[in-house]
């Protein structure tokens, strides 16, 4: 009997094939795999609405937040890939935090990402401006 009443169970002994790694090739390739397709939400966050948005989006122009690690030709694989458009620019501003208060306390509200995608003429992407309503 151990101390205050905790038991030690003797430790029973494996033989080496029970001891063997699982090491496998598919971990490595899962990884990559999952770099290379990553998926929309991972790289898009949500589309942009705001009057200069809607007025960009006459134009064919539509704007979105994405992730800060994400870069142009990831942006453009998944638009085309999710609304089936297909993309001719892409342009990317660096969106600072601003810094806020509320009473004696300060902070500063995260940085992000802005992407301006300009779709082929005469294509739309369905479902954005209709959202506004």
């Amino acid at each position: 009997m151990g101390i205050f009443g905790k038991k030690t169970k003797p430790e029973e002994t494996k033989t080496a094939e029970e001891i063997k790694p699982e090491v496998s090739r598919s971990a490595s390739a899962s990884t990559k795999a999952d770099k290379k397709a990553r998926t929309g939400k991972q790289v898009l966050v949500r589309p942009l609405l705001s009057e200069k948005a809607t007025r960009l989006a006459a134009a064919g122009q539509y704007v979105f937040a994405v992730m800060r690690g994400s870069n142009k030709p990831e942006i453009k694989k998944d638009i085309e890939r999710l609304y089936s458009v297909h993309v001719e620019s892409v342009n990317i501003v660096n969106m600072p935090g601003k810094k806020r208060r509320y009473g004696k306390s300060q902070g500063k509200t995260s940085e992000w990402r802005k992407a301006v995608i300009k779709v082929r003429a005469g294509e739309k992407i369905p479902g954005i401006l209709e959202s506004v309503g």
